[in-house]
């Protein structure tokens, strides 16, 4: 009897996992972005959905949650039910800076989710308030270094891409300005433009419209290569802080012990979605770089990510009480 039970609860199971996969998703799918609408990441999320629901028929709903340099957004799909209706599209940060900032997240990035994909690179910009007496990224060093801590510059929070990538300039460039953080990048920007903060580090899709406005000016990229949507604009490297670079990236993220069915109809659509011209083209429009992955090659490429940011962000002195 003990047999029989045994083998009717295997055959059940075994009947239940299928299923899942034959029915899923049955019904729209939430997926976070811990961060404002009109950020690159945003954009991201929104052209690939768009994307997988036309050619799908499968509704992607986005949900923008705010707050904690991503943290707050990443919690909310952390604490989801592992079934494939609530998944998250993330910064780097998430997994490489937030957690080293000794900051209470609410979740363990390397065990909590369940990696699905690479999504997308984002070449940035350095930008300032065009009142700035500065034209060049040396000129904005002469500044801050005449003017210790009166400059300031703007994150989306502490432990943030943003704010990393700017305490990194500070100390390769032996200056120093004051950090304000702001709850997204489209309202850093704006004020960047309107001169209520004096510089940020920002995703190219989200400065082109205030760079072509000339709202704000563009002083350095990040990268090591410059970007094709502002090929007239040095890299850090270039304008004489050699060495330096900074480069986010987005990906894909279900909560811990979604089925393998599932993970495997994610990765497939939105990879699909990633390699359709028309996502590329609109992308790239905005100074964006689509690009897919394994979820092994997702983790293992943010795992030694992390530990080089770790001794970065301590050395930095970034965290709780900042």
């Amino acid at each position: 009897m003990l047999r029989r039970l045994t083998l009717a609860l295997g055959a059940a199971l075994i009947a239940a996992t299928p299923a899942v996969a034959q029915d899923y998703p049955s019904r729209p799918i939430t997926l976070v972005v811990p961060l404002q609408a009109g950020t690159a990441s945003d954009l991201v999320a929104r052209v690939v959905a768009q994307n997988i629901t036309a050619r799908t028929g499968k509704a992607i709903a986005i949900e923008n949650v705010t707050g904690g340099g991503g943290g707050i957004g990443a919690q909310r799909v952390a604490r989801a039910a592992a079934d494939g209706y609530t998944i998250g599209a993330f910064n780097n940060g998430v997994h490489t800076i937030l957690p080293a900032t000794g900051m209470k997240l609410g979740f363990e990035p390397f065990t909590d989710f369940a990696p699905v994909t690479l999504l997308a690179r984002f070449p940035s910009v350095l930008i300032v308030n065009p009142g700035l007496p500065a034209n060049t990224l040396q000129e904005l060093i002469a500044l801050a270094k005449k003017e210790p801590g009166k400059l300031t510059y703007a994150s989306v929070g502490v432990g943030s891409p943003q704010h990393i990538a700017m305490e990194q300039l500070k100390a390769d460039a032996g200056i120093d300005m004051l950090h304000v953080p702001y709850r997204g990048g489209a309202q850093a920007t704006q004020a960047v433009s309107t001169g209520e903060v004096n510089a940020f580090w920002i995703a190219t899709s989200v400065a082109l419209p205030f760079i072509q406005a000339k709202t704000v000016r563009a002083l350095a990229v990040g990268d090591r290569v410059r970007t094709k949507t502002l090929r007239d604009v040095p890299t850090v490297d270039e304008a004489g802080v050699k060495g330096y670079e900074y480069m986010p990236t987005l990906a894909l993220f279900a909560p811990k012990g979604t089925p393998p069915q599932v993970l495997t109809y994610l990765h497939r659509e939105f990879t699909a979605a990633l390699k359709d011209p028309e996502v590329i083209k609109r992308l790239e429009a905005a100074g964006l770089e689509a690009h897919s992955s394994t979820g092994e090659q997702l983790q293992a490429s943010l795992s030694a990510e992390a530990k080089r940011m770790a001794p970065l962000v301590k050395k930095l002195g970034i965290g709780q009480n900042q």
